[in-house]
């Protein structure tokens, strides 16, 4: 990453992002350790209402670090994957486990990874939409 420039990361931005990002993973895994039964458990449409509100507390928490950083909005979708992959590689070891690191039978585990998987789709889908509101020239 060049040292002078405004619109790539800085070394301790590269380094903040996945940590803070890892945290919003951890955050999770403690909340469906917890409660992932009822999460999970109870249907479509608590797995839907589960989903619409991972994706938001994602977008929420990226919104929020984008401000405190001052980052550069034209630099969104490569911050998102910067937050998201941490919790991408430690999600699929916890697939793995599911029952041990969920306590989730493992019929639940599709319902499971869809809620993942839409909270991280929302996330790109929302940085992708920030950058692009701040681009110049259309695609």
């Amino acid at each position: 990453m060049n040292k002078g420039s405004k619109t790539t990361p800085s070394r301790l931005g590269a380094a903040i992002y996945p940590a803070i990002g890892l945290g919003v993973w951890l955050n999770g895994a403690v909340l469906f350790r917890m409660g992932g039964r009822a999460l999970f458990a109870s249907g479509p449409a608590v797995a839907v209402l589960t989903g619409l509100g991972v994706a938001a507390a994602v977008c929420g928490v990226f919104r929020t670090t984008l401000s405190w950083r001052r980052a550069d909005p034209r630099n969104a979708v490569a911050i998102a994957a910067l937050m998201a992959t941490p919790g991408l590689f430690a999600e699929s070891l916890r697939m793995l486990l599911l029952h041990p690191a969920t306590g989730l039978d493992p019929n639940q585990a599709a319902t499971f990874a869809s809620v993942i998987f839409f909270g991280n789709g929302a996330l790109f889908a929302y940085a992708l939409a920030i950058q692009l509101s701040r681009a110049k020239a259309p695609l």
